[in-house]
């Protein structure tokens, strides 16, 4: 019997709960720099800023973690492998577990580090280590909850993966108003909250996961024999994966970083503006990335079947919406931004750099949409080695125009830099888009 063609409406239903889903993810960031924005002044924004900075090496840099889980798992249930599945949700929490347990192990020596390389004032750096502090407590959960979340998404689960990241997002909004505003704990308050938010988050996705593979297709014996969830071959293509797309979302922790470095060489009251738009820019992209993390799990079932039909279409359809809707994002970001701003923004000189850096801001999801897309295509393909290619190619090519754009134009070339750094994404993976059609051998 012939196989039901992917169709747009197919497309749209599993795409807008991870919009919801998605946008939910960066509020945590968003929710802790409004708070500090309206109790404090620019130099808690600025601490706040060289803080997330710090935690965002670890918490992005895993984020490879999601994407692999979602890979080998839509790639999984496209061979109709349902053992496999669940042994992919094992591994992956597991070793998110373990790495997160790491990092918090040797927190103190990496935030000194960190602090040794980003340059930001004296007062910045104070607050920006006592977020870190309580930041970092809940970085397990945040990291193994990526694997939770993966699942879900390779699954064909979008709606669960919206409710939990909605619940976070609720959870991290009620603490950080009551530590904060209500305690007055500052810093310390935004960071703590949002720990506590994750763990809470992390286990009501356990529940759900736990909860649906009982009463669908039942628990396979291989997940109680340790032999089994750490076989060889099928362990070592976890990680290899995970070692591509962690060189790769290393690079692109560089390349933000740097953007945050350049902008705190400006000054306290750019380095808070440009916080803000990037917390603007994060939402957009998670918000793109709804239909990306949909290509990834089409492209990873289509690759799983090696059906190239089921590849083109996917791609076709998901592009289409990620298009359009950054469209809408950019006129979005012009239109409301400035009402945003005044909003979310107490210290005077800060709202004004952010005023004056908005038009550069809404220029990104349109250039940045096609190195969102992409990225979900590779990943469903596990095409890894290509996007850790692309990826270092992408931050030498950014490096190197932001250092002369920078020096002659102040944050103006710190914004034109950026935007050419998400150009080199999109096109470094659009020469590598051949030989992965090529790697889909059949009709």
């Amino acid at each position: 019997m012939a196989t039901k063609l992917l169709s747009r409406r197919q497309i749209w239903s599993q795409s807008w709960p991870l919009i919801f889903a998605n946008a939910a993810i960066p509020l945590v960031g968003v929710i802790d720099t409004a708070v500090i924005g309206i109790s404090g002044n620019a130099t808690d924004l600025a601490g706040v800023a060289l803080g997330g900075a710090i935690f965002a090496i670890f918490y992005w840099g895993t984020y490879a973690l999601r994407q692999s889980t979602t890979a080998l798992v839509s790639q999984a249930i496209g061979r109709s492998d349902r053992r496999q599945s669940q042994l992919v949700l094992m591994r992956s929490g597991l070793l998110g577990l373990a790495f997160g347990a790491g990092v918090l192990l040797f927190h103190q020596p990496i935030t000194d580090f960190s602090f040794g390389v980003l340059q930001g004032s004296i007062g910045a750096e104070a607050t920006g280590r006592e977020y870190v502090k309580w930041r970092f407590a809940g970085i397990p959960a945040a990291i193994a909850l990526f694997a939770i979340t993966g699942w879900m998404i390779g699954a064909g689960l979008p709606r669960m993966a919206m409710m939990v990241q909605l619940l976070l997002a609720f959870i991290n909004t009620v603490l950080d108003i009551w530590f904060v505003i209500g305690l007055g704990w500052g810093p310390m308050g935004v960071a703590l909250g949002t720990s506590i938010a994750e763990w809470v988050a992390l286990f009501l996705g356990l529940v759900l996961v736990l909860q649906y593979i009982h009463k669908t297709t039942g628990f396979s014996s291989v997940l109680y024999k340790w032999s089994y969830v750490f076989h060889f071959a099928e362990f070592k293509q976890l990680l290899t994966v995970n070692r591509d797309l962690f060189i790769r979302s290393g690079c692109m922790i560089v390349g933000f970083t740097w953007f945050i470095n350049s902008g705190a060489k400006q000054g306290d009251a750019i380095l808070a503006g440009n916080q803000i738009l990037l917390q603007f820019i994060t939402v957009w992209a998670f918000v793109l990335d709804a239909f990306a993390y949909t290509a990834e799990a089409h492209t990873g079932r289509a690759t799983g079947k090696k059906s190239r039909i089921d590849l083109l279409r996917a791609v076709r359809f998901t592009s289409e919406y990620a298009v359009a809707t950054a469209i809408a994002c950019s006129l979005l970001t012009l239109l409301a931004g400035p009402f945003l701003l005044s909003a979310i923004i107490s210290d005077q000189q800060a709202l004004q750099a952010a005023l004056l850096y908005l038009p550069w801001c809404a220029l990104v999801p349109i250039i940045g949409v096609a190195a969102w897309q992409l990225d979900g295509i590779f990943v469903g393909a596990t095409r890894s080695a290509a996007m850790r290619n692309s990826a270092i190619i992408s931050v030498f090519i950014y490096l190197a125009v932001d250092y002369f754009l920078t020096s002659s134009y102040g944050n103006s070339g710190v914004w034109a830099a950026f935007l050419i750094y998400y150009l080199a994404r999109g096109l470094t993976l659009i020469i590598a888009w051949p030989a992965l059609l090529r790697s889909i051998q059949t009709g």
